[in-house]
């Protein structure tokens, strides 16, 4: 697997929105997201001009591109609101979303099903900053299959830091834990069995949002939860496509939201702390 090329996005974002295909803005964000931790831990904290500046310009969110194959992210891109304010600096710190990839892969597989295995995922950054590991940290990607050998499909964890200021963080929730603006702004319709829900209520707030849909045959599934400190990431797709777009590479997603919701819910994501 290789990172998103952001010139080669770009264009092909600019292509698709001038000939108003569905246009998968937070691409571009997520290929700096994946590229170490500080950028990771800058996008949670709320340092998402980019992205607002590209929806500006393009207009538009969408589902996944088709690309080539590829154990890659998925992700849909949901129209953020403009930041009321942002942080100047982000200050980031060791925790559990530093997990070294393989040992997500040895959580992740005690957690799947009995019938369910991980053929292969992504081990090394071949595109690490100076003085970064090459070696994947808090980010896993890679591909599913089960014994009934319907075909194999994607998933993705991220495991991130979320910002201490108090309003980046409330942005923050709006984009990743509110349904306020679902589907409109995915650029889906209600007849692709569009669901978005949340729940774990603490505090008159939620701390988990589900969201599931099919669209131009492809199953995506997707749960975000909250901790105190940092926020979980998992999705599953029926497709291996570089963008998770089509065509579908199996029947269905690998992982049933009742799955997903029980690998992302899991304490083992928060129990790991880094070595001293």
């Amino acid at each position: 697997m290789t990172d998103l090329d952001d010139g080669t996005d770009l264009h092909a974002l600019m292509d698709r929105a001038l000939t108003d295909l569905p246009t998968p803005v937070e691409r571009l964000h997520l290929g700096a997201v994946r590229r170490g931790r500080p950028l990771r831990r800058r996008r949670r904290a709320g340092a998402v001009a980019a992205s607002v500046a590209v929806v500006a310009a393009l207009a538009a969110a969408a589902v996944p591109l088709v690309g080539s194959s590829g154990p890659t992210p998925g992700g849909v891109a949901v129209e953020p609101p403009p930041l009321a304010h942002q942080p100047d600096t982000f200050v980031a710190h060791p925790g559990w979303w530093d997990m070294p990839v393989g040992e997500m892969r040895s959580r992740l597989a005690a957690l799947l099903p009995d019938e369910v295995a991980i053929t292969n995922y992504a081990k090394t950054n071949t595109d690490h900053g100076p003085g970064e590991s090459s070696t994947w940290s808090g980010v896993f990607a890679g591909t599913l299959r089960d014994s009934a050998d319907v075909g194999p499909g994607s998933i993705e964890i991220m495991l991130t830091e979320l910002p201490t200021d108090t309003r980046a963080l409330a942005s923050l929730r709006d984009q990743e834990l509110s349904c306020d603006h679902f589907p409109d702004d995915w650029d889906i319709s209600p007849q692709d069995g569009a669901v978005c829900e949340t729940g774990d209520m603490r505090d008159r707030q939620n701390y988990r949002r589900t969201v599931t849909f099919v669209h131009q045959g492809v199953t995506y599934r997707e749960v975000r939860r909250w901790t105190r400190h940092g926020s979980i990431y998992a999705a599953v797709s029926s497709s291996t496509e570089r963008k998770w777009g089509p065509p579908a590479s199996a029947i269905d997603a690998p992982l049933t939201l009742a799955e997903l919701q029980h690998v992302a819910s899991s304490l083992s994501w928060t129990e790991w702390q880094p070595p001293s």
